[in-house]
């Protein structure tokens, strides 16, 4: 009898290619899963990595605002003022007003009668401020965490979509109405330094980009001394304007093409080292499209260039991203197939570079931030839902809603052919059974499917083997077996098949129940050199 392992995972998912083609080590499907990196060498690869099921959501707010109201916009507020001490509250966009939370999970209105469900809200921090913008020609808000907003100047102009606030002064896109005379998609209105409600004095200043070339400026984000402009979202053009004063600013077009193009001023993330951003054609990564170019193999996105297809390009608009240092992911809520609200969430581990789609159970996706607890200051992903709620999330509690939704956490391993190098990949194999190595979870069940040439059968894998509970944690004394939190364990399944492939898939659905999935292994014997028999 033979062994065919594979530990530890290497991989991540890969679904953009046939089954069969796909590395070992890697994985075709990782649904509601997370990685657990091991060590990083010199190269930069993970050692070893396991995949377990993605933390839980609650809602942070127990009434739905607004009968239902869509939340289009979450951000994370706040202001020192004149004092050490800062303030935090929550604001947002929910159907046709902006509101704010007190950090007691109750949304109240600062603004009624202002944007729209189906148009991009933005929200920028600035001078102690919120502000407040819209692609429905609405006047810009601002608030400072005191009574309801007021407009951002006393001429409500310029009107725009989106903001970033740098060098002092707001950076503004998405123009809807000028200063004077008509909008112009192509220009970016600055204002003064030290007063962000002024645009008129000798100190703003404004630039156009590529006038009349059949693009819009759609996001402007601060990066490395600079701020860079995305236009889209056909052609797509990047620029870059350096420099610190009206003096010395220096415009410079960075680059052209489709890849270029963002969709959505909140689908562009930039972290301390790179932008990330969605165009009509995939993921990118401003590093990585500089160093390998605009084709389709160098796209963030082209391990899973089959699920992007898949799409609805009708409404690239609302694709919205986020950014979680502390769980070193990134993540872009993205409407699926005929999907009119953004249904998954497309999760990049950046220490991996691996990906995974994440599915919530009972609500789908509206806005998206990173925000800081407010008993415990850590930074936690908040989501907005269609349904009036804010969800709280990496939850412990491996459920959505307040442990009430169960969601599956679904691994997917190749197509194998060969399972040695001396075998052909048309040999036949008897296959008696598979060996699954886990981290101990507690006493749950492991779902298993095995496909062997096209036939399927189901097991369920007992995850109980060692898994007594920790010290400090879930151990009771006199009733629980101690258990290691480092821990590794093998469980097995029967076989007992034929045939020249197998596949294997993982499945793990239970309310509060988990699984870290290391690797696995298949028991087999060689048979014939080609099939004799029809599968």
């Amino acid at each position: 009898m033979e062994l065919f392992v594979v530990h530890p995972l290497r991989g991540g998912m890969i679904s953009n290619s046939a089954s069969t083609s796909v590395p070992v080590g890697a994985l075709t499907i990782v649904e509601n899963g997370q990685y657990r990196v091991g060590l990083v060498g010199v190269d930069g690869q993970a050692s070893a990595v396991s995949v377990s099921k993605r933390l839980g959501t609650n809602r942070y707010n127990a009434s739905a605002y607004g009968s239902g109201a869509a939340f289009t916009l979450l951000g994370d507020f706040w202001r020192h003022g004149t004092s050490l001490a800062p303030t935090q509250k929550f604001v947002g966009c929910a159907g046709t007003a902006i509101v704010k939370d007190d950090l007691d999970g109750a949304w109240d209105e600062i603004k009624t009668t202002w944007g729209a469900a189906a148009k991009d809200q933005n929200v920028c921090f600035a001078q102690g401020f919120a502000v407040f913008s819209t692609s429905n020609n609405d006047i810009p808000q601002t608030w400072n965490q005191t009574g309801n907003t007021a407009d951002l100047n006393v001429g409500g102009l310029p009107r725009f979509t989106a903001a970033c606030y740098d060098l002092r002064r707001l950076w503004t896109v998405g123009e809807t109405t000028a200063l004077s005379g008509n909008a112009n998609p192509s220009r970016s209105t600055v204002s003064v330094a030290g007063d962000i409600s002024d645009f008129t004095s000798a100190d703003a200043t404004n630039f156009i980009f590529d006038e009349d070339d059949g693009d819009r400026l759609i996001s402007v984000v601060p990066f490395l001394r600079g701020r860079y402009y995305f236009k889209g979202p056909t052609r797509g053009s990047l620029h870059r304007v350096t420099g610190t004063t009206p003096t010395t600013f220096v415009k410079e077009r960075a680059a052209s093409g489709i890849v270029y193009a963002a969709v959505a001023h909140k689908s562009v993330i930039a972290t301390p080292n790179d932008i990330y951003w969605v165009s009509p054609v995939g993921i990118h990564s401003l590093a990585a499209t500089q160093k390998y170019g605009d084709t389709q193999t160098a796209f963030l996105s082209y391990p899973i260039q089959d699920q992007f297809q898949a799409i609805n390009f009708a409404r690239l608009e609302q694709i919205h991203g986020f950014y979680h240092p502390l769980r070193n992911i990134i993540g872009w809520a993205i409407p699926t197939g005929s999907n009119t609200q953004d249904d998954s969430l497309f999760v990049y581990d950046l220490a991996t570079g691996y990906w995974s789609v994440w599915v919530f159970s009972n609500f789908k996706i509206g806005a998206a931030m990173l925000g800081r607890t407010p008993t415990t200051a850590i930074p936690r992903l908040y989501l907005g839902g269609y349904d009036g709620f804010v969800r709280a999330g990496d939850q412990t509690t491996l459920a959505d809603d307040n442990q009430t939704y169960g969601y599956t956490l679904r691994v997917k391993t190749p197509t194998h052919l060969r399972l040695s190098q001396s075998a052909t990949e048309m040999h036949e194999k008897q296959y008696y059974g598979v060996s699954a190595i886990v981290r101990p979870a507690g006493d749950y069940d492991l779902g298993l499917t095995i496909s062997v040439d096209g036939r399927s059968q189901t097991k369920l894998m007992d995850l109980s083997q060692g898994a007594g509970g920790l010290i400090g944690t879930t151990a009771i004394v006199g009733s629980w077996i101690i258990g290691d939190a480092n821990a590794t364990s093998i469980v097995d399944a029967v076989i007992e098949d034929r045939g020249r492939t197998i596949s294997l898939e993982f499945t793990q659905p239970g309310v509060n129940e988990n699984a870290e999935i290391f690797g696995y292994a298949i028991r087999y014997e060689p048979a014939e050199a080609m099939s004799m028999e029809p599968s």
